[in-house]
């Protein structure tokens, strides 16, 4: 008669404070290695300690990274056990070992902090956008996971169309104008944002500065 012997990996949780803020860290599968688990909280504190001294320093000091191999997306950012958390597939970042800046976008959302979502008052295209203004600003190696902000505008992209796209537009519109991208930061979370911030911030709409950013490229 054989013996059955069942395996169960070992499950991983840990903790570590930096500047003030917490982060636990739990891998109840045992999914990444060591060396990733390390690149991935260093990734983290590099990013997260600057972005919410930039954007908002009333930030959570309490933030927790989870890794589910049940989830099959990339990342995202949600509340668990009173903390922000930030859910990671293992199973990405198997695929793209290098995607380390991951984190750097989600943690950017901590930062954020917005009431709403994807709304008038909260337009989902600009927090992606804003993310990921963030991730090419404070991610720490971009190029290794060959991700940057696009340098030319495609038929049929918008100034609106999210992630790096509007990512880009707002790193050229905070070129031509310092200081706007912390100002619809602090708008959309104080639920102030509108059209007509734009203006006030570039005298110019809008459309009307996209079609200038689009001259550039």
């Amino acid at each position: 008669m054989l013996a059955l012997l069942a395996f169960h990996a070992a499950a991983f949780e840990g903790s570590q404070q930096r500047e003030g803020v917490t982060l636990t860290s739990r891998d109840p599968g045992d999914a990444l290695d060591a060396t990733m688990r390390g690149r991935i909280i260093e990734t983290f504190f590099s990013a997260y300690l600057r972005e919410r001294a930039d954007f908002h320093p009333g930030a959570p000091t309490q933030a927790r990274i989870v890794i589910d191999p049940a989830y099959d997306g990339v990342a995202f950012v949600g509340e668990g056990d009173g903390a922000a958390t930030i859910t990671i597939n293992p199973g990405w970042l198997a695929r793209h070992p290098d995607d380390v800046d991951l984190v750097t976008h989600e943690a950017m959302h901590i930062v954020q902090g917005y009431p709403e979502y994807a709304n008038e008052r909260v337009p989902g295209w600009l927090v992606e956008g804003i993310a990921d203004y963030a991730r090419d600003r404070y991610g720490r190696d971009n190029a290794a996971a060959g991700w940057a902000l696009p340098t030319a505008v495609k038929d049929g992209q918008r100034f609106d169309t999210g992630y790096r796209v509007t990512g880009a537009f707002l790193k050229w519109s905070e070129g031509q104008h310092p200081g706007l991208v912390k100002a619809l930061d602090a708008a959309l979370r104080e639920g102030h944002y509108g059209p007509a911030l734009w203006t006030q911030r570039t005298g110019m709409a809008l459309p009307a500065l996209w079609a200038a950013y689009v001259k550039t490229r």
